[in-house]
């Protein structure tokens, strides 16, 4: 086996890198985004606020795994 066999690549690397990128990005609006709410808003609206979101997750979620799921009669 060489020693190239074993190397990730730059592209790998890069990737990594956008990745983490992308993550920390996401992070920053999303937690600004709360603050935000929670600032204008305070306790209560800033949790109805989380609770919503996380209700029109779910429910696009499960919408799509009932059609994934669904078994023909």
């Amino acid at each position: 086996m060489a020693e190239n066999d074993r190397d990730l690549g730059a592209r790998f690397w890069l990737a990594i890198v956008a990745l983490s990128v992308g993550a920390v990005v996401a992070g920053v609006i999303l937690f600004s985004l709360f603050g935000w709410v929670w600032y204008t808003w305070g306790f209560f609206g800033a949790f109805l606020s989380l609770c919503a979101v996380a209700l029109a997750f779910g429910y696009v979620v499960d919408r799509r795994d009932r059609r994934r799921n669904r078994v023909p009669v």
